[in-house]
């Protein structure tokens, strides 16, 4: 017995150790190479840092002028290309496609930067983004954790260096070529070469190929000799798509040093003649022809079109490039200061399944108006069905945000939560009208006006007043037992948010509501104090470690009906792996929380790209990241309860496995997934 549990202690600390173990030959020429390399990137880094500082200080950025050119070439395609998101511009009519774009890249550090699309030209209809996700293969951040922006771990970070294993070349005196190729075949990972000056192991160019979210690519990069930005002089990508029997090509061509500037007021200009100004190199022959092959149809062939055929081609047109665009896109809109977003209404994204809610399904908007750069009108709200308990979800916040800087807003939200019970409302019925008779559950609708401020740097103040409304579903059989239709409760809360720690520590919550009688038809009277702690701790090549626990109680209540939390609520609407699993209960049954006067819970989750499964033969090439889960529970008139869990998402979708215990006694088993396809299109 002792033996194995030494075997299974060996093989967790191998687990955690594995990335700090060096496979290099002490006092080689290969070591010399790879060291050279990881202090250059080093010093990048810290350039980085410094940079972002004075930026931060002289509020000014640096700027470069980018071209950048794409071919789409459709080898095969089917009507399921109609739902891939941005595909559907490219999913009937001609088989090959070009856009050509030119934009103000400004950096707000030496690796981050945000884009400006001034001029654009093509044959794509409506000159519509397709493939959106190719543009961060254009610019892949070398000495960086990852290559793109928190996905796929670079061979050139030191801490990743027990992922690749490396062979080295010299190619002469001072520039040797590094070849490098994983370890384990994963979708996180890539394979290639790149050639390094021996003096500074600075990376001359590189070729890498890889396949992530549903495509493969192929980039080719010349880098930069910028010493303040790590960014390519000329990167070639070549990208192919396949899905459901769809096979796309694309080929990007990207200058990162064009030499002319723009007004920044000229915005998503369509302009052939300024194109072919700004243009920084000729089109390729394959370029070329695409544009030939789409050259307008004389007008005297259009002045011959009936009448009949025009108002049915423009019927089709408004079918096709708006209803049928939008069902499967965002919609986006602006009109100076106002802007709106709404989620595509077929979105595969927000549909999510388990055992315990069943199928649930959400949709966002998001509606905003700018007053001025410091004042800003948001409303974001959110729809949902759950199928089995046939019931729509919705929660509308309106906020005005008048001090960025402090988090300075004012938001007015309404919303509604699960029909809920209480175990003792459900005695009195029965004891009232016998065990057969079905009880009546109570509708919760809620509004709730709030205002916080940051009041310094690590406190943030919220006060604010809540109203809720709950109605019962069967009027009448309250009133036969003499018991109140609705119950209402208005009540004063104070939050405080301190984060002593900035963002390298916990933030710790506090939150305090008192209830009044009498206060627009309220008849409740309550008290209710609860206590938070949260903690994402990020680790080295993508890991990290996620902590919630807290506590809440009554001091005070004047009917023993209902209970609600802020901090300990049943979430109705589907939520993804990014939206963080691990402060929830999967299996717990959803009148738990609304049935204790106290509740004490913690829950936690370790997150890895190779934990376990990427390491296992074919399969754990498309897993992305994997998380453990343990999570606990202590409530009035309960023994305890322990929820274990093990999940992963990859391109298609996340999945999660959960089993509980009440006490020492096994309680359930179950699953959650997510739809994944394309949520970063």
């Amino acid at each position: 017995m002792n033996r194995k549990l030494y075997i299974i202690a060996w093989l967790l600390g191998m687990t955690i150790l594995m990335p700090s173990i060096c496979f290099s030959r002490n006092r080689s020429i290969d070591t010399l190479v790879l060291y050279r390399v990881w202090t250059y990137a080093n010093q990048q880094r810290q350039a980085n840092t410094s940079l972002k500082q004075s930026t931060a200080q002289k509020d000014d950025s640096t700027s470069k002028n980018v071209y950048i050119a794409c071919t789409f070439k459709t080898n095969r395609r089917n009507p399921t290309l109609f739902l891939v998101p941005t595909m559907y511009s490219i999913a009937k009519g001609d088989k090959e496609f070009i856009a050509e774009a030119y934009y103000k890249m400004t950096f707000r550090n030496a690796s981050q930067y945000d884009l400006h699309r001034q001029v654009v030209y093509g044959t794509i209809p409506r000159n519509r983004t397709v493939m959106p996700n190719m543009l961060q293969y254009m610019t892949p951040n070398l000495y960086h954790e990852t290559l793109y922006s928190g996905q796929i771990l670079s061979p050139f970070y030191y801490a990743n260096r027990f992922f690749y294993k490396y062979r080295i070349t010299p190619v002469n005196n001072s520039l040797y070529m590094v070849r490098f190729r994983p370890r384990t075949n994963n979708t996180q990972l890539i394979k290639g070469h790149a050639f390094i000056e021996l003096e500074t192991g600075r990376i001359n160019s590189i070729n890498f190929e890889g396949e992530y979210d549903m495509v493969s690519f192929n980039v080719t990069a010349n880098m930069n000799r910028d010493e303040d930005i790590i960014l390519p002089e000329h990167c070639m990508t070549e990208i192919q798509f396949k899905f459901l029997g769809n096979n796309i090509n694309a080929t990007c061509r990207a200058y990162y040093n064009c030499p002319i500037s723009l007004p920044d007021s000229i915005d998503n200009v369509e302009d052939p003649q300024l194109m072919e100004k700004l243009r920084p190199t000729l089109l390729t022959a394959n370029e070329k022809e695409i544009y030939d092959s789409h050259k307008p149809v004389e007008k005297d062939t259009l002045l011959q079109t009936t009448d009949t055929v025009a108002r049915r081609n423009k019927f089709t047109d408004f079918l096709w490039n708006k209803i049928g665009y939008n069902l499967v896109n965002s919609t986006r809109a602006d009109a100076g200061a106002a802007s709106m977003r709404i989620s595509p209404l077929l979105n595969p994204l927000y549909f999510s399944y388990s055992k315990q809610r069943g199928f649930a399904y959400k949709l966002n908007v998001g509606l905003r108006y700018n007053f001025n750069e410091h004042r800003y009108l948001t409303l974001n709200p959110q729809m949902g069905y759950n199928f089995k308990l046939s019931q729509f979800f919705y929660t509308a916040p309106l906020r005005m945000t008048y001090n960025p800087k402090r988090n300075g807003y004012a938001e007015a939200t309404w919303a509604n939560g699960n029909r809920i019970s209480h175990a003792s409302l459900v005695n009195d019925i029965i004891e009232e009208k016998g065990e057969d008779f079905d009880v009546p559950e109570f509708k919760d609708e809620y509004f709730q006006l709030v205002n916080n401020v940051e009041a310094f740097d690590w406190v943030e103040i919220m006060t604010g007043l809540v109203y809720h409304r709950r109605s019962s579903t069967n009027r009448q059989v309250m009133s036969e037992i003499g018991l109140p239709e609705e119950y209402r409760s208005f009540a004063p809360m104070l939050t405080l948010h301190f984060k002593p720690w900035q963002e390298k520590g916990p933030t710790l919550t506090a939150n305090y509501e008192r209830g009044f009688k009498n206060v627009l038809k309220s008849n409740l009277d309550y008290e209710r104090w609860e206590f938070d702690l949260s903690y994402k701790h990020k680790m080295k090549s993508l890991r990290g470690i996620n902590v919630r626990t807290g506590t809440g109680f009554y001091t005070r209540r004047s009917s023993g009906y209902f209970v609600d939390y802020t901090n300990f609520r049943d979430n109705n609407l589907a939520t993804g792996w990014d939206d963080d699993w691990t402060g929830q209960f999967q299996l717990l049954d959803s009148r738990w929380y609304n049935e204790s006067n106290y509740y004490v819970r913690g829950n936690f989750s370790f997150e890895s790209p190779l934990l376990a499964l990427t390491w296992v033969p074919l399969i754990g090439h498309i897993i992305e990241m994997e998380r453990v889960y343990i999570s606990g529970l202590s409530i009035e008139h309960r023994r305890p309860y322990i929820e274990l869990g093990y999940g992963f998402t990859t391109r298609y979708l996340s999945t999660g496995f959960f089993t509980s215990f009440l006490g020492n006694k096994y309680e359930g088993f179950g699953c959650k997934f997510t739809i994944e396809l394309f949520r970063r299109w």
